[in-house]
């Protein structure tokens, strides 16, 4: 059963190189369905945003989904899939413009989203999926992820990372295992451009 009709999606998605394939968007759906996760952030928005949403609404459970983006229009048009399909609802999925700018870890220059103006309403963060910021920013760009939001991962957080066949995103999986001795396991997801999923 193809996912539009799983999750009675009105409008085909279009799935293309840019927004998460088709097999990953069904291992996420998996995940949801057997973690329940009540706080989700989402790193770079789009299909998955919808994907997600459909999800949790099928679900019936009170959630809070906060996505994040780098690109004003972008996000817009997130709004709009969502509205499109009778799912955005303020209180509960939170679009949120975030400016890349520099940061500096270990003495290492990136480019990641600004969070000063972020308040987040929630003390942990029960899913984190990371797809983004895009990888034309700087090296290792989706790096700084866990050190920027360490104080919202917390026992039984998990992490999920797309994109991870790429070398950017096969390094990070490596530093972030060698960095925090508080994860407990790293699954590769078997897809057509990877994933791999983190718990804490």
């Amino acid at each position: 059963m193809s996912i539009e009709k799983q999750l009675n999606i009105k409008f085909p998605i279009y799935w293309n190189s840019w927004p998460i394939e088709e097999d990953f968007a069904k291992y996420l759906i998996n995940r949801i369905i057997t973690k329940r996760p009540i706080n989700i952030v989402e790193l770079g928005s789009g299909t998955s945003t919808l994907i997600i949403v459909k999800t949790l609404e099928k679900l019936g459970y009170k959630y809070t989904l906060t996505s994040i983006d780098s690109d004003e229009s972008f996000l817009e048009g997130t709004k709009n899939l969502l509205i499109s399909e009778d799912v955005f609802n303020k209180n509960k999925t939170k679009l949120i413009f975030a400016p890349i700018k520099d940061i500096n870890i270990n003495n290492i220059n990136y480019k990641w989203y600004d969070l000063n103006n972020i308040n987040f309403d929630f003390d942990k963060i029960d899913l984190l999926f990371v797809d983004g910021p895009v990888g034309g920013f700087c090296k290792n760009s989706r790096y700084p992820a866990i050190e920027l939001m360490k104080k919202y991962i917390k026992e039984g957080t998990t992490i999920i990372l797309h994109d991870a066949k790429r070398l950017d995103e096969i390094e990070i999986v490596k530093m972030w295992k060698e960095e925090n001795n508080r994860i407990k396991y790293v699954f590769n997801i078997e897809t057509e451009r990877g994933g791999a999923e983190l718990q804490f």
